[in-house]
Parts: C-alpha cells; structure tokens; sequence
C-alpha cells in the first residue's frame, strides 16, 4: 500500500496536482481503493492512474472477481470501519468496477480542476 500511495505522490507532483483540491482527493480516494483491494483480496495488485486534461482516472485491479462493491447508499454512519467507498462516492465523478481477466477493477474519476500553473520544483 505504501508504494501505491507513493506512486501516487509522485503522479501528482508531475501532473502538478499535489497543491489542490483534486491532489487531496486523489491521495484519499487511491488509498482507499488500494486499502479495499488489500483487506479483500490476496494476490497481486495492479494500480494506474490516468489525467486526460479533464479528469483524472484512478484504477485499482485486483485478482478477486467474486467481490464486488457494496452499493455505498447502505452506509451506516455509527459504523466503526467500512467508510472507504462512501468516501470514493462523495469525492469522485463517478466511479465503478469491471470484471478484469479473472479479477475485477475498480475505478473512480475525478474532475481535474486547480491544477498548479508552475512547474514543479
């Protein structure tokens, strides 16, 4: 989970994102996708992350088919834990999963907006 949350670090800083709201909505929404795949699942993971100008698409692959995402709308608040993909859902676009080979992937994407107009140092 570390090296995901780093690569995404370092995406942002290239696409010079860190600085904003959608930088801080991408750490958080790539870190609980990553989380999910890793408290679900066992086996190698795949993560990618996409800026075509307009949005930035976040992917997360994993080799378990037979779960998928609960419909976060059943989110219970007192809860402790189980808050990940409520959170996807309020800061995301939109987002969703598809069967990947014999995984599934889970996306989320994000409006890109506040992008810095410096280069990174």
């Amino acid at each position: 989970m570390n090296e995901g949350r780093a690569f995404t670090r370092r995406a942002l800083a290239d696409w010079r994102l860190t600085c904003s709201t959608t930088g801080d909505d991408a750490q958080l929404v790539a870190s609980e996708l990553l989380t999910n795949a890793v408290r679900h699942t066992a086996g190698p993971l795949a993560m990618d992350l996409d800026d075509d100008g307009s949005r930035l698409r976040i992917t997360v692959t994993d080799p378990r088919a037979d779960i998928t995402p609960p419909d976060p709308g059943s989110h219970q608040p007192a809860r402790i834990g189980g808050h990940g993909l409520f959170i996807v859902d309020r800061l995301a676009l939109h987002w969703g999963a598809f069967p990947e080979g014999c995984g599934k992937t889970v996306w989320a994407d994000l409006l890109l907006r506040g992008r810095a107009t410096d280069p990174a140092p």
